[in-house]
């Protein structure tokens, strides 16, 4: 370590995190959130300089692995020294510094020889890892001894966890295997994307191998720092072919002559009514507390059938019947799955009935792996996401990016396969191509007579321009690769493409040399994988990106997006455009799929709030609004904003049919081609009044606990304002007595007394009633007491460590009616915690340990409110009865109830019953906006 010196300057943000790497490091270690192109790579190894002591890095892909060992040589050795013999990518040869791959962790601690190759990613039906056996869990930790041993001889106290989020499957094991034989090493983790979207389990487990978020470095923060060009997401909307439309319409009119059979089948209806759940609901409590969702879908099953419910059944949920839900699609999913897979046993009477419902559903391919699935089954969503209308987008992308770029085009597609099997055998050989990949995209393109230098880089294909040989000679020879090594051979397809390959060893540099052909201008547009291209793979002239990659996880989607969007030092005026594409659901958008069956309710469902595009579009469109949550851009409004989400796009008076998306696509297309007013929009958005200008995370909701408060107020205030009327009456009468009715005087003081005695008795409460009011008395002020309720509970925890008295919640209103509530003062993991939980009050319960009834009666309207106690709180009683009373003290009075006692487990139960049958539901999301 004493030879390792860094060699370059520092940009700011990453001093900063130096110069507090004391505060930062503690027993967690350290865990830097920063986006692609930050440079957290040389960050990392300088903190493990730093440290002192060997160390282990973990990479996801052998690219990045690589990458990691050349930023080592490169950025803290002097110029023009070979790689030292104590780096180290053997796991069964450690050296002091151990520079390996997830997957060959894995493979190590599995027994197996070597890891796995990527080119397993690339081809269809691949899995990187496939979960273990029972069995193997003893091999795993037979052969973790024998590495363990080792790197402890080498006395291995750091590890340095790159893109943690790849930690899936079997690999988090053998990692948590290791951190815990190592004696709680020291682990740097460092990822430009936390895995935010997955299950709270998940989530735990992450943070407890890589411990809080200690620092974030944001995008917006880089572009305003120049060390990430000015860029746009753009999105290209398409249409599914005629072939593949036609097969939607078949697959959903088989499903509505299914349900229209279903809703007919006097014998179903029978057997549902014969269900003891249905039949003798006090008896079943216990079971219907475990599956709240089947007993509802029955309820909504026989609703929408006419049938009269007993009220016995209805009062076990606390609804009325005119609060049940229509009978939609979705319901019905649900009810066939509990009769036909979870409660099968229930129907034993019905047996023939529910084999014959069974057998047609997988007679028209709505049952996948033991699941009813009704609402985008994996054959519809995979037919979208796969559609070949997206190669037709592709061209068109391409024709616009080329002719407004010409010669500086440099332009990535992205995909998920490489399809090898689609390459053609002779010139004459053009089959129709019917799926995306790799290869179908390259043909396409290819085909379409567009003028490109048109290229392949894979793990195990590479194809280059035929007149492009001499210039990669040339880089060849420039790093010192001989001729010899290189074999070309002529495509059989077409003579104006060659195939590439390297031998021996040298094969782990093709990908460097085919980056710098494609920098160099040999190719202008390349084809790949997003599982070799996709993540850490440094080619900073990248200008254009294209995202045909089915991927709808954000972390993967970000980390693609983020080749794009570093700067290049021999183009300093780069502006990027990230293309992504998506197919419409033509039979969602025309509205031919019913939205209800059977009796119509009063219910009336409230449109999300947060999505500017109302109508359903599909799968696919769904799947690319999940991305845009993961990063943060520039907006298309006036005056630009920087935000996360698909709001973004102002697609909200966007008209979607065939015409109006293609009226989406030219204004998209206007805008790519106007790289220009790129940099002018971003420095505009980028201007802050603030002091110190940063994202600021917030969570925005439509919902305030505010009704909870104003029952409380009117009461006090009615029954104070009644007695002081009173007292006022009776001083008038008094007044009339003296020279009227000097009988009424006995009458006088009884009342005078009476009324007194009520405003002394109604004093308090209406003084709590009244600051309730003048706090709550508006939904950004009902907010700002939910949010101090939580931050003052998790500061008596010990979560949010910051004193109070530098800490604020802040909330606000807009015109829509959305309530934006944020912390400002804390730290970021602080700031994250307090919105996990502040989200967890306000939207309809999962499983929460505690809860929070308002009961209330207002002459004959009865009103009960629930709110869950976040997980973090309710964990431990005594913080759960903390949290209650700064509730009451602050929100309003409640009592709490623990879900895990019979009674406690039946007003969850109707807590849920009234989130399916509730008319206005409760919507929260996360954005993260520049301030």
């Amino acid at each position: 370590m004493k030879d390792l010196a860094f060699q370059g300057k520092w940009r700011t943000y990453q001093q900063k995190i130096l110069d507090d790497l004391t505060n930062l490091i503690g027993d967690d270690g350290l865990h830097i959130v920063a986006a692609p192109g930050s440079g957290k790579t040389v960050l990392g190894l300088e903190v493990m300089r730093r440290l002192g002591e060997p160390a282990l890095i973990l990479a996801p892909s052998k690219t990045i692995r690589d990458q990691w060992a050349q930023r080592l040589r490169m950025m803290f050795l002097p110029t023009n020294i070979a790689e030292p013999d104590w780096i180290s990518h053997d796991l069964r040869a450690p050296g002091t510094v151990t520079i390996i791959t997830y997957q060959a962790l894995h493979a190590a601690f599995s027994g197996h020889v070597s890891e796995e190759k990527i080119l397993s990613s690339e081809e269809e039906g691949s899995d990187q890892a496939q979960p273990a056996e029972p069995a193997r869990q003893q091999r795993m930790e037979k052969a973790g001894k024998s590495i363990i041993a080792k790197l402890r001889e080498e006395k291995v106290r750091t590890l340095v966890l790159d893109e943690a989020h790849h930690l899936r499957n079997e690999w988090w094991k053998a990692l948590t295997m290791l951190k815990e034989a190592l004696g709680k090493p020291t682990v740097v983790a460092l990822t430009a994307t936390p895995p935010y979207d997955v299950d709270p389990q998940e989530w735990d487990r992450y943070q407890e191998l890589c411990g809080p978020i200690d620092g974030e470095i944001s995008a917006p923060e880089l572009v305003l720092q120049g060390d990430l060009c000015p860029h746009q997401d753009y999105v290209h909307f398409s249409l599914p072919s005629t072939l593949e439309t036609q097969k939607l319409a078949e697959f959903r009119a088989q499903i509505w002559n299914f349900i229209e059979r279903l809703l007919k089948s006097a014998e179903f209806e029978e057997a549902i009514l014969r269900h003891p759940w249905i039949r003798r609901p006090i008896e079943n409590v216990e079971h219907i507390l475990d599956d709240a969702r089947f007993f509802s879908s029955m309820l909504i099953f026989l609703n929408a059938q006419y049938v009269n419910l007993p009220q016995s059944t209805l009062d076990i949920l606390g609804v009325k019947a005119r609060e049940i839900p229509d009978l939609t699609i979705e319901w019905i999913e649900v009810l066939l799955n509990g009769v036909i897979y979870t409660y099968r046993n229930d129907f034993e009477e019905a047996e023939q009935t529910i084999g014959y419902q069974q057998d047609s559903l997988r007679e028209i391919g709505a049952v996948e792996s033991g699941r009813v699935r009704l609402t985008d089954p994996r054959s519809v969503q995979k037919l979208l996401v796969s559609s070949v209308s997206k190669l037709n987008a592709i061209v068109d992308i391409t024709r616009l990016e080329s002719a407004s770029m010409r010669d500086e085009l440099r332009m990535v597609i992205l995909s998920d396969y490489i399809r090898k099997d689609a390459l053609p055998t002779d010139p004459a050989d053009l089959p129709p191509i019917e799926r995306m990949g790799v290869v179908p995209i390259f043909e396409t393109l290819r085909r379409s007579g567009l003028d490109l230098k048109l290229g392949i880089l894979t793990g195990s294909l590479v194809v280059i321009p035929a007149a492009s040989k001499g210039i990669l000679d040339e880089i060849a020879d420039h790093l010192g690769l001989g001729a010899e090594h290189i074999r070309y051979q002529q495509t059989a397809f077409d003579a104006g493409f060659l195939s590439v390959e390297l031998g021996g060893e040298r094969s782990r540099n093709i990908v460097h040399i085919i980056t710098e052909l494609f920098s160099w201008g040999g190719i202008t547009a390349l084809v790949g994988t997003q599982a070799l291209l996709g993540e850490g793979w440094d080619a900073p002239s990248v200008n254009t990106l294209i995202l045909a990659s089915t991927v709808g996880s954000y972390v993967l989607s970000n980390q693609m997006r983020g080749r794009a969007i570093r700067v290049d030092p021999r183009s300093p005026q780069k502006a990027a455009n990230v293309w992504h594409l998506a197919v419409i659901d033509p039979e969602k958008f025309e509205q031919k799929i019913p939205l209800r069956f059977g009796r119509k309710s009063t219910d009336r469902k409230a449109p999300d709030p947060f999505d500017t595009v109302t109508i359903d579009l599909g799968s696919d469109v769904d799947a690319l609004k999940h991305r845009f949550y993961a990063f943060e851009g520039l907006s298309f409004g006036e005056p630009p904003l920087i935000e996360s989400g698909f709001q973004r796009l102002m697609l909200g008076t966007a008209k979607w049919n065939a015409r109006g998306v293609d009226d989406i696509n030219k204004m998209m297309e206007r805008g790519a081609a106007d790289r220009r007013s790129l940099k002018a929009r971003w420095h505009s958005a980028l201007r802050s009044k603030r002091a110190v200008a940063r994202m600021q995370e917030t969570l925005e909701s439509n919902y305030a606990p505010q009704g909870l408060v104003n029952w409380n107020t009117t009461k006090f205030l009615f029954a104070h304002s009644a007695a002081l009327a009173g007292m006022i009456l009776n001083g008038f009468l008094h007044s009339f007595r003296v020279t009227h009715i000097r009988s009424l005087q006995q009458l006088e003081l009884v009342l005078f007394v009476m009324f007194a005695l009520l405003a002394i008795f109604c004093l308090p409460g209406a003084l709590k009633a009244s600051l309730l009011l003048l706090r709550n008395g508006s939904l950004e002020g009902s907010m700002k007491q939910v949010g101090i309720t939580v931050l003052e509970t998790l500061h008596h925890m010990g979560v949010i460590r910051t004193e109070l008295g530098k800490v604020s919640v802040e909330a606000t209103l807009d015109q829509n009616g959305i309530i934006y509530c944020r912390l400002e003062g804390a730290t970021t993991i602080e700031r994250s915690r307090f919105l996990d939980a502040l989200r967890e009050v306000l939207v309809p319960p999962q499983n929460p340990r505690h809860i929070l009834v308002r009961s209330s009666k207002f002459w004959r309207l009865n009103r009960v409110d629930y709110h869950a106690v976040p997980s973090i709180i309710g964990r431990k009683r005594e913080d759960a009865i903390y949290f209650g009373q700064l509730w009451n003290r602050y929100v309003g009075y409640s009592e709490l109830v623990y879900t895990r006692s019979a009674q406690g487990r039946l007003k969850l139960l109707q807590f849920r019953a009234k989130s399916f049958a509730s008319a206005f539901t409760r919507k929260t999301a996360r954005i993260s906006r520049w301030e």
